[in-house]
């Protein structure tokens, strides 16, 4: 039974390595192995906005983000309910508790997204009327002339 717990701790760790390590250690695919390659790259995204308008580059960029999103909080959820069920199948605290904290993870990762959300409004919100005192504050009587 321990030899299972581990097996699947392991199996568990080399999914979460898939998606921890490349964010840890930069995309391979991003760094350039010479500088006629950088340069390639370059010119190929020059002629990429020359193509397409800056709104749908960014509508295809916001796409990428929140399917890329989605798949991590699917992948989550299914770990989730993956060790919920061994849990209950085996009668095994070890996957109770992994349970608890892939659980814990999609919390924080929601938490996470939120907090991502309100500084963005927070970025993009104008105020386009001048900032004056309300009404409330003026006194409500005015002398005019004596």
């Amino acid at each position: 039974m321990e030899t299972s717990v581990i097996v699947g701790l392991l199996v568990i760790a080399g999914i979460w390595s898939v998606y921890l390590l490349p964010v840890v250690f930069g995309e391979r695919r991003d760094a350039p192995l010479s500088s006629t390659e950088e340069f390639d790259r370059w010119s190929h995204s020059i002629a990429n906005v020359q193509k397409h308008s800056v709104a749908e580059l960014a509508a295809s960029r916001r796409d990428v983000v929140r399917q890329r999103r989605r798949r991590t909080l699917g992948g989550l959820t299914v770990l989730t309910s993956i060790s919920v069920f061994l849990a209950w199948r085996q009668g095994s605290l070890p996957w109770l508790l992994g349970s608890l904290f892939f659980a814990s993870l999609i919390v924080l990762y929601l938490v996470v997204l939120s907090q991502m959300k309100q500084r963005r409004n927070l970025r993009l919100k104008v105020s386009h009327v001048a900032e004056r005192p309300s009404e409330w504050e003026e006194p409500q009587v005015r002398v005019i002339a004596r």
